[in-house]
């Protein structure tokens, strides 16, 4: 577990390079099963911003025919949760979503892309965690259509750990 991380850790740290993005695209696949059938695509992992991709297509409907309202907010947690690794990395933090609110403007039914500005107090947070052990930071993703139509707003609260700190049911 402790290589896939640093491996994550990595990818995301050279997220610059198309290459890289490919490749964290496939290791999240794997490691994160559930977000698997979406078909999420990450587009871009920078500095101030990640954007991520969900298709239309069937497995995503609702019985409506547009994307369903639980993949819609998946895609926004998706985002918050990966601008938060991005600055924090995985090999020496846990992430955990603590809370998940969507505002859910129209029903998508086309492709949308999921933004979350990467625009938090990392000095704080690093703060938080270096007294506590751990600090809680709350995300917003803005999930467009391909009409640039705002369909849906998704704030995720997530805490942020260190691994050494976790506790288990084994434990």
């Amino acid at each position: 577990m402790k290589a896939a991380f640093k491996l994550i850790d990595k990818l995301l740290s050279e997220s610059h390079r198309p290459m890289n993005i490919m490749a964290l695209d496939k290791v999240l696949t794997f490691g994160i099963p559930f977000n698997a059938p979406h078909g999420f695509k990450i587009q871009s992992i920078d500095e101030h911003e990640i954007v991520i991709t969900l298709p239309n297509r069937k497995l995503n409907h609702n019985h409506l025919g547009g994307i369903h309202a639980c993949a819609i907010a998946t895609l926004g947690e998706f985002c918050g949760g990966l601008g938060l690794l991005k600055s924090f990395g995985i090999s020496k933090y846990r992430l955990i979503m603590s809370e998940l609110k969507a505002e859910y403007r129209y029903q998508g039914r086309k492709a949308l892309t999921g933004k979350s500005q990467i625009q938090f107090d990392k000095e704080k947070i690093q703060n938080d965690i270096d007294t506590t052990g751990k600090s809680t930071q709350t995300v917003t993703a803005t999930i467009y259509d391909s009409d640039s139509q705002v369909v849906a707003t998704v704030t995720t609260t997530w805490q942020i750990k260190k691994w050494d700190l976790v506790k288990t049911k084994n434990q």
